[in-house]
């Protein structure tokens, strides 16, 4: 009696082998996507807080000067390079009580929820003008207190809110916010103080 052989099961396989490759694929194109997104996101993120940044330092190194608001709202036009500027959403110059003075406030206007605030000048991007226009609010040059060793100096902060725009997969439509405070520079002026 002849031996029988049993049969090849390479069809079989191949068929499965098909399938977990189709899903194994699927799998690793939306992580790559993800991994793509997330960086240009990071990317806006970075952007945003370095434009912060510079806007609350030209702001706190014009004491008591007259275009301290615009000035700052000018340098965070200035550093969004490589960033769309028409999705500035808000632009915010405010007074604040100071990075070293925080043990009963925030620093942060509206205890940081950016719904509104009492001292501030908001800025909006006229696409016309091509850069960060009044939009409302005050703070008066002459109400800042800009002593040397003085305690209650003020401190100034910048928020900056975008709206990113990626690819469409995940974070598309994302608000990126983000703000700084620093201590305005004293100033040598006899006048340093409201």
């Amino acid at each position: 009696m002849p031996l029988e052989r049993p049969q090849s099961t390479g069809r079989r396989d191949s068929g499965t082998v098909a399938v977990e490759t189709a899903i194994v694929s699927l799998f690793l194109v939306v992580l790559l996507f993800g991994i793509v997104e997330s960086s240009f996101l990071l990317k806006d993120w970075l952007s945003v807080s370095a434009a912060a940044r510079a806007g609350a330092r030209m702001g706190s190194s014009e004491p008591r000067g007259l275009n301290f608001a615009q000035d700052s709202a000018d340098q965070v036009t200035n550093a969004i390079s490589g960033l769309d500027p028409t999705k500035l959403q808000a632009v915010w110059v405010y007074k604040t009580t100071g990075p070293g003075n925080l043990s009963n406030a925030t620093g942060l206007p509206d205890s940081g929820s950016f719904a509104n605030c009492s001292v501030c000048v908001q800025f909006k991007w006229d696409g016309a003008l091509k850069k960060l226009v009044y939009l409302s609010g005050t703070w008066a040059n002459t109400s800042q207190n800009a002593c040397a060793g003085d305690p209650n100096r003020d401190a100034l902060g910048v928020y900056v809110n975008y709206k990113h725009t990626g690819m469409g997969f995940f974070f598309n439509n994302a608000v990126v916010s983000e703000s700084t405070v620093m201590w305005i520079e004293p100033t040598t002026n006899p006048i340093c103080h409201p």
